[in-house]
């Protein structure tokens, strides 16, 4: 048994023997091999005219163009349908409609009073 004050003893290693500080190293044998591409490595950061909707000179792109088209017609007919969803929307229509009768009613007066026929020979409807 090993007392307090002895120092460990390391194991003793041949330098001849294979893998030893003093032993020669055989030389690998390597292949080429055709290079693969290879995919990013992470995710790329967007371009400037994808995250602005502008090219560098100031131009919109075709895809901020289209975007905005198709936000305004959406926003156009989802207030259109809540217009005519509500009692407000449906009392303006009502109102729209008594305006457009009463001004055709207040026409065909001014006609009258001129002498003319109710409908003018070069309406549609003649």
């Amino acid at each position: 048994m090993a007392s307090p004050g002895d120092h460990p003893q390391t194991p003793q290693t041949d330098p001849t023997a294979p893998g030893g500080p003093g032993a020669e190293e055989a030389p690998i044998d390597a292949e080429v091999v055709d290079t693969l591409p290879v995919a990013p490595a992470g995710p790329t950061a967007p371009s400037y005219a994808e995250v602005t909707g502008y090219t560098p000179a100031g131009v919109p792109t075709f895809d901020h163009v289209r975007e905005k088209i198709e936000r305004r017609t959406t926003t156009a007919l989802g207030a259109e349908e809540l217009a005519h969803g509500t009692t407000a929307g449906q009392d303006a229509e009502r109102a729209f409609a008594e305006r457009e009768k009463a001004a055709k009613a207040k026409l065909e007066e001014i006609r009258r009073s001129l002498g003319s026929p109710a409908t003018p020979p070069d309406a549609p409807g003649a």
